[in-house]
């Protein structure tokens, strides 16, 4: 009976999603295998300790399942360093899945009375001291897997509950194994002037220029940056590419002007740190964020003047960064970071009603995800914009930058079906980038920028010039570990084009 439990979720969920699972003559019979043994070993279990393994294992299958509904894609061994760096992120993000999320709860608990009533109504044999083989297997079985660890990685020919136990135990063998050391060349930072009066870097959440209308998108869902782009002589904007695959590495590393995911000692001496730099330079500086920043950006809000972060905001939609703008006297050289929240999954959570363009579709989670997407696409659209007109209608000799920390899947054919962000795959750094000024103007000759190279120029605005003696024209995307053990990819710009290296982990 319990076997049926553990392989029946796979059977259902392939009904939703085609081929959620592959059957395979190498792998199939194998674990069906391991899974009657598995029944077999709790069968003998007494009562609380066969409910205990049975919502155990079977716990194991719903997170995998939950998991692939909302990103679309089976959960690999790093993502589970964001359950303590982005819990609440998680939490919220599970909104986007509630339905499916209250129905693997409610089967949970059925599941449990079904446990509960075939223990009574069988009467079994029982031994106290089974639970020890199973907990046995589970101490052994990540040093088999330390061997062939390609092997193990989640994939859809294993099983729910097997994939979520391999995820564990490859994070558990990665943690435990020794970390090799890297020396890089120390970047050097010069001074070369009192940099602009005004500076404004504003860091976007979860914002994907291929979804961008002014970008080429064929949904119209920026109309104010459409506007700025034909009629504006200072708006330039050109197209991106992420430092990391989630917020708290991506914002990191964009503010220490950090190439290499590895180079932790450049972090360490907080060198290239440019919040720091600007204080330095005599700036006033400002951190406004509608995020609830955590431990691994704190580095960077020690060097802020004025910091507010989420909970000091009565108001719950990013207008209130704009609102903040506009209290800020401008009578030294100031440098502001305003971190929006809008783009953020459940994206209707963070967008006000009066920009809910397209209709929601409930029924269609593909369409419900896109829709809701341009409604927030539209807002910061509207953010952005009513920044730059203030800044153009009330002060001079400002410069505005803007970016994302990392893009956003939503599933379209050139994303492979994925949704979502925080996965090692360029199809969630494609980030917009835009630059004006009214007295400083740039011209943006690229077509491709990157975190690294837009953030050099910042620094250049603050009136510094870093060089990286380690700089041979590759770049690279950090996962989701700050000091890059938990792998990266990288690339070179060639021809106007992203020549997408080997991956390195």
């Amino acid at each position: 009976m319990f076997t049926l439990f553990l392989l029946l979720p796979d059977f259902i969920a392939n009904f939703w999603w085609k081929n959620y699972y592959i059957f395979t003559s190498k792998n199939t019979i194998k674990e069906i295998i391991i899974t009657f043994v598995i029944a077999f070993i709790i069968s003998f279990l007494p009562k609380k300790q066969k409910i205990f393994w049975g919502l155990f294992f079977i716990a194991l299958s719903f997170v995998q399942i939950g998991y692939y509904g909302y990103f679309r894609t089976y959960m690999p061994p790093y993502q589970l360093d964001l359950l303590f760096s982005e819990y609440k992120d998680i939490i919220d993000s599970l909104k986007s899945i509630v339905f499916l999320v209250i129905f693997l709860i409610f089967a949970l608990i059925g599941i449990l009375f079904i446990l509960n009533f075939f223990h009574h109504k069988t009467k079994p044999k029982t031994h106290k001291y089974t639970s020890l083989i199973l907990i046995t297997l589970l101490i052994i079985f990540p040093f088999i897997m330390a061997k062939k660890k390609a092997v193990y990685m989640p994939n859809a020919t294993h099983f729910s509950y097997l994939n979520t136990l391999f995820a564990i135990d490859l994070w558990i063998i990665d943690n435990l194994s020794p970390q090799k050391t890297h020396k890089f060349k120390p970047y050097t930072v010069k001074k070369i002037n009192g940099g602009k009066p005004i500076v404004i870097m504003i860091m976007g959440e979860s914002l994907n220029f291929k979804r961008m209308h002014f970008y080429g998108w064929d949904v119209n869902d920026t109309p104010n940056f459409d506007k700025l782009a034909k009629t504006d002589k200072n708006f330039e904007f050109a197209k991106a590419i992420s430092g990391g695959i989630n917020t708290p590495v991506s914002v990191v590393t964009f503010f220490n002007v950090k190439r290499e995911p590895q180079n932790i000692g450049l972090l360490l001496s907080q060198k290239t740190n440019l919040l720091k730099l600007a204080k330095q330079n005599g700036y006033k500086t400002y951190w406004l964020s509608m995020q609830e920043e955590g431990t691994s950006i704190s580095s960077l809000l020690n060097y802020a003047d004025i910091k507010k972060t989420r909970k000091d905001f009565k108001e719950k939609y990013d207008d209130a960064l704009i609102k903040e703008l506009k209290k800020i006297p401008f009578n030294n050289k100031t440098f502001i970071v305003l971190h929006l929240r809008a783009d953020h999954s459940p994206y209707e959570e963070y967008t006000p009603k009066s920009f809910y363009k397209w209709p929601f579709n409930y029924e269609n989670y593909h369409k419900y995800k896109i829709y809701s997407y341009y409604d927030s696409v539209l807002y910061v659209d509207y953010i952005i914009s009513s920044i730059i007109n203030y800044m153009k209608a009330h002060h001079k000799n400002f410069i505005i930058y803007f970016t994302s920390d990392h893009a956003e899947m939503l599933g379209f054919p050139d994303e492979h079906g994925k949704y979502g962000h925080s996965q090692l795959v360029f199809g969630d750094t494609y980030v917009p980038f835009i630059y004006y000024s009214d007295a400083f103007h740039k011209k943006l000759s690229k077509k491709y920028y990157n975190h690294y190279l837009i953030s050099k120029m910042l620094a250049k605005d603050l009136g510094y010039e870093i060089t990286n003696p380690n700089d041979n024209g590759t770049y690279f995307v950090n996962g989701v570990k700050i000091d890059g053990s938990a792998g990266f990819l990288h690339y070179k710009f060639k021809n106007q084009k992203i020549i997408k290296l080997k991956d390195k982990d």
